[in-house]
């Protein structure tokens, strides 16, 4: 049960994270506090102290504070629609799925939070107020916090608008969405020795194997990979999972191949359920390409004919190059896992990679065929990446791309001199691809 819950907490971090309630409702909260704490009662030193914030009698009191409510209840009203208005933006120009990364903005999170604390704030203090109270009842540090607050809410409105219009651009989206592959990536460790290929499992492995039918439909949003290896070892058993993070699986897919079969299959696979954690939605967790067909969704939208914005693909395409550079210098999850006594006990699909290049070049290749510009930038990026390889696969994955481009442009490509301008940019990543790897690169 407990790795249950702690797949559960994994998966649903994300969507969490990248909320719009969260920030707001904890502002809230401070919002009820700094009231009860401003409203409690004062001592005369306090009172003389407060003194130089405001004066005069209930009524004005009433009357400053519900002119405020009123003002920060027009600005939160701006404030919502301004967002409702990004977001339908982003999802129109960018993509649907992009807009996980707007409502992540820790600042548009913050901005809706202050405005939500000051309102809450503001009414409490509201209803304490009484219009017949004399000057020395009026609690003035209230009214002079609630005074604050609004001025608060009136620079963060102007810092929102400022925030909402640099978070629409092409180039800002494009840079955050590389925040969340560099993060990823960052989670790698370095890459030392090339892994040994995985052991080939017996030819008769699926013949002995028992299938065990998957739970639900969806997207596998996170794997305990390690309790599965725990399982198997305990049970003597070999487990083939035909799915990775990011797959999506249909209720009673025979993906779960365990052999030699345990004797009660029905208790596998509810055991094994417990390490498996599905969704509606892709998350980052444990998914390496997540991130990067986010960055492929902006270059192909770019790249539509309603679009036509070849500036953002290639600026698209430097991101996905700094993204692939760096991975080549990370060691990438391995299929085969061993339990505590060395005999392999799980094989998974992993994320190589080659894998990582398809998923990073083949839609804007595609989307782009008829445009030198994007092929030439595209044939630039993998001569640029040719000196970050570190493995033969790294540089056959690349070499691949630089002959499909150049296919592409042979294609679809009609003017003869932006042809020769594909060729030129063909043979020089194709002389950098075979040129000897450099040695001694860990830094």
């Amino acid at each position: 049960m407990g790795a249950a819950i702690l797949n559960w907490l994994r998966a649903s971090w994300d969507a969490v994270r990248t909320s719009l309630w969260l920030v707001p409702a904890l502002m809230f909260l401070l919002g009820v506090g700094l009231a009860a704490s401003a409203l409690g009662p004062l001592s005369a030193e306090t009172r003389r102290w407060a003194g130089w914030i405001g004066g005069g009698s209930g009524e004005d009191a009433r009357n400053l504070i519900s002119t405020l409510l009123t003002a920060v209840i027009a600005m939160a009203s701006i404030a919502f629609s301004v967002t409702v208005v990004a977001l339908s933006l982003a999802a129109n120009t960018y993509g649907s799925r992009l807009i996980r990364i707007f409502r992540a903005d820790r600042r548009t999170q913050i901005v809706l939070g202050v405005f939500v604390m000051t309102i809450v704030y503001l009414l409490l203090v509201l209803r304490t107020l009484r219009g017949a109270a004399p000057a020395a009842a009026v609690p003035e540090i209230a009214v002079g916090l609630g005074s604050l607050l609004a001025l608060l809410s009136v620079l963060a409105l102007l810092a929102f608008i400022q925030g909402v219009a640099s978070l629409i651009t092409a180039d800002e989206v494009v840079r955050r969405v590389r925040g969340e592959l560099d993060s990823a990536i960052g989670q790698l460790p370095l890459l030392g020795a090339e892994d040994p290929p995985p052991p080939d499992l017996p030819a008769d492995f699926e013949r002995r194997a028992a299938k065990i039918r998957l739970p639900r439909e969806g997207y596998v949003q996170s794997v305990e990979y390690s309790k599965i290896v725990r399982w198997a070892e305990e049970n003597g058993s070999v487990v083939l999972l035909r799915f990775r993070p990011g797959d999506f699986v249909v209720e009673g897919d025979r993906r779960v191949l365990i052999a030699p079969p345990p004797p009660d299959l029905d208790r596998a696979r509810r055991e094994i359920d417990r390490f498996i954690v599905s969704g509606e939605r892709r998350t980052p967790t444990q998914d390496l390409e997540f991130a990067i067909r986010h960055l492929v969704e902006v270059a192909v939208r770019a790249l539509s004919p309603g679009v036509n914005d070849p500036f953002t693909a290639t600026a698209v395409i430097d991101r996905l190059r700094g993204g692939l550079a760096r991975l080549a210098d990370r060691a990438l999850p391995t299929a085969a896992l061993a339990g505590a006594d060395g005999e392999i006990r799980v094989v998974r699909g992993v994320t190589t990679y080659a894998g990582a290049v398809d998923a990073a070049f083949n839609q804007i290749r595609q989307a782009g065929s008829a445009k030198p510009s994007i092929l030439i930038h595209l044939l630039k990026a993998i001569e640029g990446l040719a000196e970050h390889c570190r493995t033969l696969e790294q540089r056959e994955a690349l070499r691949r791309h630089a002959d499909l481009a150049w296919s592409a442009a042979h294609r679809d490509v009609g003017e003869p001199a932006d042809q020769r301008d594909v060729q030129k940019a063909y043979d020089r990543a194709r002389r950098a691809l075979l040129a000897e790897a450099p040695v001694g690169r860990n830094d």
